[in-house]
């Protein structure tokens, strides 16, 4: 019996590792000009990374600068292509040269438009520790300005029931500059009904929905008409109390509405001379194309976008990818029932199973106890980890970017040995069933405390927490009322199944975002889920037949 349970457990482990690897997909790159097409956009950034061109790269900048002009003239007409030039006085804060930006206008019926946004300047300094500078500009934010021709290509010509801004930014890398300045532009603005911005962190990888305007829930129901979504509330939560500013922080100062979008993967590239044409993914471009050609098509078409203050919401949403193609989201209002739902539920169940003696107070306190004190010790090995690679890789520690190559096995053999190790304690010293069960109970306690402070301090974050609490409970409700084994066995599975889909994905982008120095957070996170998942396989293991 036990190897039949070994072999449910092992092949439930395996579909849910390959699903939760397609969730960050990308498509396959297309070269039909019918549709948007990433070997158009290459085409484009073979052009914009011919050279360096920050800001004091004085010949190439205008060059990009020209060449993006013509582009836009070809595509939409030179009449709706208009240059917005500010003096360094204009523009104030020390800034030491003109700040040329480029708009284009496709209109429609109504004046009121989505703005489309992306900066021509690449990286022209050292920034922070480990940036080598003389950036080529071909990611970031060559990805951005290539989809932006794309879509002006694709729409240039078509009649619109709404209008379409195409802002190419100067000055973003040194200060947001053309974004403060158009940003200021009330005649632009009063026309504006939502903002997509258009950014690379990385290279390569899915392209991450990561950051929306405040009280989004009107924005959200709108990104659900984006192909292949990836997006994490989690993500957009974090970013509000992260200092990284791009030009979409400028847009939103002024009350707009809108999303912003950036690929997360190759961070070794980013801001040094290896963002190059050499090192693009066109798969990764198509996933911008894919994801925001649909919100344009769904915005210009529609007349009750014409509204310029459609998009101003009343309340956040929790929102997350769960299945590839899948997105989950739901207002912040049900995040926080859901949790006083879930809360009920598992104080039932604990009375319950003491009551039936099932369980018992002190085991489940000691528990409580081995949770915290696992949690404590994820802590305190990630930061040390993190620490010491830093230090053996000669770069400065932070917790949110420790610019370095190397660090993914390491990275993932730290979370592997945690996970064992968390196994090889159950089982060496939690023998029976009543052991099991509390420390199950005492990871969705703690899972369930933190997902309902979230849930009113940082709602887009309780996601993370909610689920492995939810479907534990359900897997214990089901373990303890129905006598059926096969049921039983579904229910420790579903458990597994929905932990590992969500957190497999979620561990990799926040590594992405956040480098290695934000290991103490992936194990704090890892542990969490582990405390409701590890017992659960366990569990399962010991069921009878």
């Amino acid at each position: 019996m036990k190897k039949k349970n070994l072999l449910i457990t092992a092949s439930v482990f395996l579909v849910s590792m390959v699903l939760s690897l397609f969730v960050l997909y990308t498509p396959t790159p297309s070269s039909d000009a019918a549709g948007f097409s990433a070997v158009h956009a290459a085409s484009y950034i073979s052009e914009l990374s011919r050279d360096p061109h920050a800001l004091s790269d004085t010949q190439a900048h205008e060059e990009v600068r020209v060449y993006l002009k013509d582009k836009l003239e070809e595509f939409v007409g030179a009449a709706n292509v208009e240059e917005m030039d500010y003096t360094p006085e204009e523009v104030g804060d020390d800034c030491e040269y003109p700040i040329r930006n480029l708009l284009a206008t496709i209109p429609g019926t109504s004046e009121t438009g989505i703005l489309l946004v992306a900066h021509y300047d690449s990286r022209g300094h050292i920034g922070r520790a480990g940036e080598l500078g003389r950036s080529y500009g071909a990611a970031d934010d060559g990805y951005g300005l290539a989809t932006l021709l794309e879509i002006a290509r694709l729409y240039g010509q078509r009649t619109l029931e709404n209008s379409i801004y195409i802002l190419m930014t100067d000055g973003e890398e040194v200060g947001l500059y053309g974004a403060r300045m158009a940003a200021q532009e009330t005649a632009l603005m009063d026309k504006v009904g939502f903002v997509i911005n258009v950014e690379a962190r990385g290279v390569q990888g899915a392209a991450y929905m990561f950051e929306t305007s405040v009280k989004n829930d009107k924005v959200i129901d709108f990104y659900k008409n984006a192909q292949k979504p990836v997006s994490y509330s989690l993500a957009t939560a974090v970013y509000t109390v992260m200092p990284n500013l791009t030009d979409f922080t400028e847009f939103l100062a002024v009350g707009k509405q809108g999303v912003n979008f950036a690929v997360l993967d190759g961070l070794y590239y980013y801001h040094t001379p290896f963002d190059n044409y050499t090192n693009i993914n066109l798969s990764s471009i198509q996933h911008y194309g894919e994801q925001i050609v649909p919100l344009v098509e769904e915005f210009v078409t529609d007349a009750r976008y014409a509204n310029a203050d459609y998009f101003v919401g009343t309340q956040n949403q929790v929102f997350f990818n769960l299945l590839p193609g899948v997105f989950v989201a739901y207002s912040e209002t049900w995040a926080i029932i859901l949790n006083f739902i879930a809360l009920a539920l598992f104080i039932g169940l604990v009375v319950f199973l003491l009551i039936k003696k099932q369980i018992r107070p002190l085991g489940l306190l000691k528990q409580f106890g081995f949770v915290l004190g696992g949690i404590v010790v994820s802590v305190l090995i990630g930061l040390f980890a993190s620490k010491l690679m830093a230090f053996f890789g000669k770069v400065p520690w932070s917790l949110t970017y420790v610019r370095m190559q190397g660090t993914e096995l390491p990275t993932l053999l730290i979370m592997l040995a945690l996970l064992v190790g968390f196994g090889f304690l159950v089982k060496k010293f939690l023998k029976t069933k009543a052991d099991k069960v509390s420390l199950m109970l005492a990871g969705i306690g703690v899972n369930l405390l933190l997902a309902t402070a979230t849930g009113f301090i940082l709602s887009g974050a309780s996601f993370l927490f909610f689920i492995p609490a939810f479907v534990g409970i359900v897997s214990l409700i089901l373990d303890t009322f129905v006598k059926n084994q096969v049921v039983k066995h579904v229910a420790f599975s579903q458990n597994v199944f929905w932990n590992l889909l969500i957190l497999v994905p979620i561990l990799f982008s926040l590594f992405l975002a956040l480098t290695v120095g934000g290991l103490l957070a992936l194990l704090l996170i890892l542990t969490l889920f582990a405390a409701t998942m590890i017992p659960s396989v366990f569990l399962q293991l010991d069921l009878q037949k």
